[in-house]
C-alpha cells in the first residue's frame, strides 16, 4: 500500500463510514460550474439530472476533477460524454474516487428526451463498485434515478430529481446500508442576459433538508464569474469559467467551516 499521510488517514477514518452510507448521493457527479454556484446541479446542464441536457443540441466531452481538503487520497476524477442525436439522447459518466485501501468506481448512463417545448424527461442507470478491504470481496450496487426539467419560459427552468426511488441497499460484509433516497427540486432564473440565478432544495429522507443558492455573472462572452452557498453546514463557494470555443474551462472552490477548502476544475470540449 502506498504511504498515506497522517491527515489523510484521519480524514479517511472520518469519511469512510460517510462514504459507505453515501456511496450513491446527489454529489457523486462532478459538475464544476454547478459546484461554484452552491452546487445547484439539478437545474444546470450536467450529469446530475439526466434531463438537464434535454433542451440542448450540442455534444460534448468533459474531464472533471475535485480535490477535497488538499488531500489527494480524497480526490475524484471523472470523464463525461454527452451525445444527443436523432435516435436516442445519451450520456456516459465514469469516475474514480479514493486510493488503494478504499476506492469507489462509478458508472452512470443517461437516457433523455424532450417530450414537448416545455418538458424534458430523463432516466439514469448507475453502477457503483466499492473496494474497502483486501480481505473481503468488492461490493457493487445498481440503482436508478429519474429527472425532469420544465421550461415554462426562456428565462425560467424548473427541475425535479429523484435519486434511488427503489431504495436500493448495499451489503458490505455483515452490514447492510440503505443507500440515500433523495428528492431535489431546483429553479434557475435569468432576468438579464448577463445574470443567472439558481436555487435548490435537496431532501435526503433520512437527513435534514439542504438549501442551495447560486449566481452567475457574465461580464463578457468569454468570462463567467460565479458564487453560491449551501447549508448543512454553511458552505460558501465561488469560481470562474472561460468560454474559448470549442473549449470551456471551469474552476470552483468551496470552504467547509471545519475541514477547509475543496477545489474543482473541469475542461469541456463542445462539438
Amino acid at each position: 500500500m502506498k504511504y498515506i499521510s497522517l491527515s489523510a488517514l484521519i480524514l479517511f477514518t472520518i469519511f469512510t463510514p460517510f462514504n459507505t452510507c453515501k456511496a450513491l448521493d446527489s454529489d457523486r457527479f462532478i459538475n464544476t460550474r454547478a459546484y461554484s454556484m452552491g452546487n445547484t446541479s439539478s437545474v444546470l446542464p450536467g450529469f446530475t439530472n439526466p434531463a438537464s441536457h434535454g433542451f440542448l443540441s450540442s455534444r460534448s466531452l468533459s474531464l472533471e476533477y475535485i480535490n477535497r481538503y488538499g488531500i489527494k487520497e480524497l480526490s475524484s476524477f471523472a470523464g463525461i460524454v454527452n451525445y444527443p442525436n436523432h435516435y436516442l439522447n445519451t450520456g456516459l459518466y465514469i469516475s474514480k474516487y479514493g486510493f488503494d485501501a478504499y476506492n469507489e468506481t462509478m458508472v452512470g448512463l443517461n437516457f433523455y428526451k424532450q417530450l414537448s417545448k416545455l418538458i424534458c424527461l430523463g432516466v439514469r442507470m448507475n453502477y457503483s463498485g466499492i473496494h474497502y478491504s483486501d480481505d473481503e470481496p468488492d461490493v457493487a450496487a445498481f440503482t436508478g434515478d429519474i429527472g425532469v426539467l420544465v421550461r415554462p419560459a426562456d428565462i425560467l427552468n424548473i427541475s425535479l430529481l429523484i435519486v434511488n426511488p427503489l431504495r436500493t441497499e448495499l451489503k458490505m460484509g455483515e452490514e447492510i446500508a440503505q443507500l440515500p433516497n433523495i428528492l431535489t427540486m431546483g429553479v434557475s432564473f435569468q432576468p438579464e442576459e448577463l445574470f443567472l440565478l439558481t436555487a435548490e432544495i435537496e431532501k435526503d429522507f433520512a437527513l435534514p433538508a439542504i438549501y442551495k443558492f447560486g449566481i452567475e455573472y457574465e461580464p463578457i462572452k468569454e468570462l463567467s464569474v460565479r458564487a453560491g452557498m449551501w447549508t448543512k453546514p454553511f458552505t460558501p463557494s465561488f469560481g470562474v469559467g472561460l468560454n474559448l470555443q470549442p473549449f470551456t474551462l471551469n474552476m470552483a472552490f468551496s470552504k467547509h467551516p471545519v475541514l477547509g477548502f475543496n477545489s474543482c476544475c473541469g475542461l469541456q470540449f463542445n462539438f
